[in-house]
């Protein structure tokens, strides 16, 4: 009934599948659907549908009744046809493909029928044609590969009950690729094997055993922190690689010299406290720590924590030459290796850095917790040189500047160097107040190279004195980046695997002296002094003249060569040989450093200022430049009030025997002017160790300070030139001249003799005291011209007092200063005797017309109103001209 419904729609309208249907009939067909009698979807086999619709027809029966029913089913008959076909429509292309499997396996089973006839067919041939013989081989040999399954089941078995003792064997002997391997094939073979029980059993134990051996690999990998062997790491590396936890074991690697270093430090902090702390922090542990053991301390903890950071370094070296670069890639699995290197890399070259910043954190914290203030000089010294080291190290390992360290390291030594400097001024000022001023017996050639707090920078002032040209031309950075590459080529030394020793090994040793521990000087420094004993001992008696030495004055030549010091001059170039020490160890506070120098400097230029001018009783203004004067107040207001320096009461200078102190002032002067050339010859080492811009501090104190030191002399030796002679006879003796002669004498006056007689004394006593200390030709002059300079200002004074004066009595003047300063300079030697001139223009000024002398008054300062006074009322017969006079130079005054 479907299928002639099917071709009757088929040839009819559309039906109700055809896509032109409206939604009133598509509503109305599901409607029919609906009321469909569910016994019609019923299988064919059990459901008989004429049968229910002829039992289900009306009763009575009525046409028009049956018609509708009839008309009734059929409706229902197309609906569901039409639904059929629309879901065969939709559904033929699964049904071709079915269809398709169908005819396949069709052939197939026609294939398959044709083998299995052909196989009965040769069966049957051979049942006819084999005999019993040849069937009992056949069944043998199917015994035979049953045992042998058998027995390489129960190989499998013995070999992995034995696998434990074999994994240990082979991590005994190191072979942990054999290790990993031995027990990852087992476990490959266990999983094979499944059929056996016992089998399943050892599996769990396989897996056990591979989570120990994990562990003993881990164990060994930790190892490796303290001392890198390339074999075994090597080893290592193909033991993960097996294991697939390559970038594991790196993370767990990086753990493991986090911990190392915690470690190290730890327990190198701990052997320096007596009591047992076991369950401390290590910050606790450092407060622990003994005063004295810190340098030790310190000097342990930097040395292991270096080991660990050598074995890094080693680590990322081998990987770098070991491990193949990294090269685009084409497939997934060579993408992912790449991944992996370049992760492995990253994490490696990170890990420089934070290795060295838990270093840093480990050393600041032992610092922090330690009174470094209160170091002795040579432990801090020392602990200044192992931190140096320590970031010469930084360099090397990870390019740091070491900054965390470095602020510390600076925060802290500036306040220890302040301290220390406040020391030494103290101790300079109890060695000035009683000092003995006697001269130091040292060679003539006696220079601070020739100190042993100066003996590290021989060779850098060496070779900067005889260079100087070559100095200037070189940068401060360059100077810095050439010792920076110079401290790298010697710690590389250190981080290679074939040296054990470290770069802290220096500092244990006893006969180290500070010199040896800075850069290279333990290796490169090399000492040319034949007597390494003179260079322990404050001076040298007699001894070949040392080659760095010749720092020649500019001054004239001397008459004996000498060099005059006292202890306390050899104190302050001892301590400035320490405060150097410093800015090697501590570029950064260099200049900090030098001040501290140069105050000590300024301390004692002051103090013999104070000390040997304190008797001065004559004019001062033409005995100081401009430049002694600044300098000197600058000093007097920079120094602080506690180390104010005071005359002390054991200072005699008034023995007239030996000129009023000459011997101590000549000392005292000379040593100022010693220590001066000292500090001038060190001046290009200081430029070359401060940064460019801080060069013209330095220079305007070598120029304002250091280049003035000679003119400390005219004050300090016009005291003994001034008391050596007797000022009040000479003045009476001049004054009681007559000085208002008519005739030009022939013969000079009676006071000239006097004076001479005093100088002759004069002489005499000085010729005694240079048996006493060595006088070279600069001393003598500078002696001789106060001796002139204060005769010839006593000249003035006594002229000044003349009141009644002729010209034949000027004329008088001339004759008896010309042949004053004729004796005095076959007495003194020197040619010509300085200052004639103040006298000269002084009694020359007599002769001067009014306009002359109204200009020789307003110009020439160095004289005194009193004298110009005298000069005016003798040379001016006009007194209105008097008057005027007069009134200009008192006018000067306001």
């Amino acid at each position: 009934m479907l299928s002639s419904d099917m071709s009757e729609t088929r040839h009819g309208p559309p039906g109700v599948n055809s896509r032109s249907l409206s939604a009133v009939h598509s509503a109305a067909d599901l409607q029919v659907l609906r009321e469909i009698d569910h016994v019609y979807f019923s299988s064919v086999e059990e459901f008989d549908a004429a049968r229910h619709a002829l039992e289900n027809a009306p009763q009575p029966p009525d046409c028009a009744a049956i018609e509708n029913m009839f008309t009734r089913l059929k409706r229902q008959q197309q609906v569901v046809s039409g639904k059929a076909l629309h879901l065969i429509s939709q559904q033929r292309d699964n049904c071709d493909r079915e269809f398709a499997e169908i005819q396949n396996m069709r052939k197939q089973l026609d294939e398959t029928i044709k083998i299995c006839k052909n196989a009965r067919a040769q069966l049957n041939t051979s049942k006819d044609d084999l005999a019993v013989s040849t069937l009992i081989i056949l069944a043998n040999y199917r015994k035979r590969q049953s045992v042998k399954s058998v027995l390489q089941a129960l190989d499998l078995l013995r070999g992995l009950r034995s696998i434990e003792t074999d994994v240990s064997e082979l991590m005994t002997r190191k072979d942990f690729e054999g290790a990993i391997s031995l027990i990852l094939n087992s476990i490959k073979n266990a999983e094979e094997h499944k059929e056996y029980s016992c089998i399943k059993e050892l599996t769990n134990r396989l897996q056990d055993t591979l989570v120990l051996t994990e562990e003993q690999l881990d164990g060994i990998l930790s190892k490796t922190c303290y001392n890198f062997d390339e074999k075994i790491f090597e080893k290592l590396r193909k033991a993960y690689t097996l294991l697939g936890k390559t970038q594991v074991a790196m993370e767990q690697l990086h753990m493991h010299y986090s911990s190392a270093i915690n470690e190290s430090a730890f327990n190198s902090v701990k052997k320096h406290v007596k009591e047992d702390h076991r369950d401390v922090k290590f910050q606790d542990l450092c407060q622990s720590v003994p005063l004295m053991a810190m340098p030790d301390c310190l000097l342990d903890l930097c040395e292991s924590l270096f080991m660990v950071m050598r074995s890094y370094y080693l680590l990322v070296n081998w990987y770098s030459k070991n491990e193949e670069s990294v090269e685009n890639a084409t497939n997934v699995v060579e993408i992912e290796r790449n991944v992996s290197k370049e992760y492995i890399r990253q994490k490696l070259k990170s890990g420089l850095m934070r290795i060295w910043v838990d270093v840093q954190v480990k050393v600041s914290t032992l610092l922090e917790n330690s009174s470094v203030e209160e170091f002795p000089f040579e432990k801090f010294i020392l602990m200044l040189g192992i931190l140096r080291k320590l970031t010469q190290i930084a360099e090397v390992f990870c390019g740091d500047k070491s900054d965390i360290l470095q602020g510390f390291i600076k925060t802290h030594s500036v306040t220890y160097i302040k301290n220390y400097h406040r020391g030494r001024m103290e101790e300079l000022k109890l060695f000035l107040e009683n000092e003995g001023w006697e001269p130091c017996p040292v060679k003539p050639a006696f220079t601070l190279l020739n100190l042993q707090e100066f003996r590290p920078f021989k060779k850098y002032i060496t070779l900067q004195c005889s260079d100087l040209s070559m100095v200037n031309s070189k940068s401060h950075s360059d100077v810095s980046s050439a010792n920076s590459q110079e401290d790298s080529v010697y710690i590389k030394r250190f981080f290679s695997s074939k040296t054990k020793s470290t770069p802290f090994e220096i500092f244990r040793n006893e006969n180290t002296t500070n010199d040896d521990i800075f850069g290279l000087e333990a290796e490169a420094y090399s000492d040319s002094d034949d007597e390494p004993e003179e260079l322990k001992r404050d001076f040298v008696d007699e001894g070949r003249s040392n080659d760095y030495t010749n720092f020649e004055s500019k001054e004239s030549p001397m008459k004996t060569k000498s060099v005059i010091v006292t202890n306390t001059t050899l104190s302050v170039l001892r301590n400035c040989g320490q405060y150097l020490q410093i800015c090697r160890y501590l570029p950064q506070i260099a200049l900090e450093v030098v001040m501290f120098m140069n105050q000590l400097f300024d301390y004692y230029f002051y103090t013999v200022h104070l000390f040997f001018t304190s008797d001065l009783e004559v004019g001062t203004s033409t005995l100081y430049t401009q430049k002694l004067n600044a300098a000197l107040k600058r000093i007097g207001n920079s120094i602080d009030s506690t180390v104010s320096p005071t005359v002390p009461d054991h200072l005699d200078l008034t023995s007239e025997e030996y000129l009023h102190g000459l011997t101590e002032r000549i000392v005292a002067v000379e040593s100022v002017i010693f220590l001066s050339k000292q500090f001038d010859m060190l001046q290009p080492y200081l430029e070359s160790i401060v940064s460019p811009h801080q060069k013209m501090i330095l220079e305007l104190y070598k120029t304002n300070t250091l280049a003035i030191c000679t003119d400390l002399r005219n004050p300090i030796y016009m005291c003994t030139a001034s008391k050596s002679l007797d000022t009040r006879n000479i003045l009476v003796a001049i004054s009681s001249v007559k000085w208002d002669v008519k005739s030009v004498a022939v013969e000079h006056s009676n006071y000239v003799d006097v004076i001479i007689r005093q100088v002759q004394v004069f002489a005499l006593r000085l010729e005694n005291i240079s048996c006493r200390i060595s006088m070279n030709m600069n001393i003598l002059n500078s002696v001789w011209s106060m001796v002139s300079k204060f005769i010839v200002h006593l000249l003035v004074e006594g002229y000044s007092n003349v009141n009644k004066c002729s010209n034949a009595g000027r004329g008088l003047m001339q004759l008896d200063y010309r042949q004053l300063f004729e004796k005095l300079e076959k007495i003194s030697g020197l040619k010509p005797v300085p200052y004639q001139d103040y006298i000269d223009k002084y009694v020359k000024a007599y002769y001067l017309p009014r306009s002359g002398l109204e200009d020789f008054v307003k110009t020439h300062s160095e004289y005194s109103n009193k004298h110009l006074l005298a000069l005016v009322t003798c040379a001016c017969e006009n007194k209105r001209d008097r008057q005027e006079l007069s009134a200009i130079i008192e006018g000067k005054e306001l």
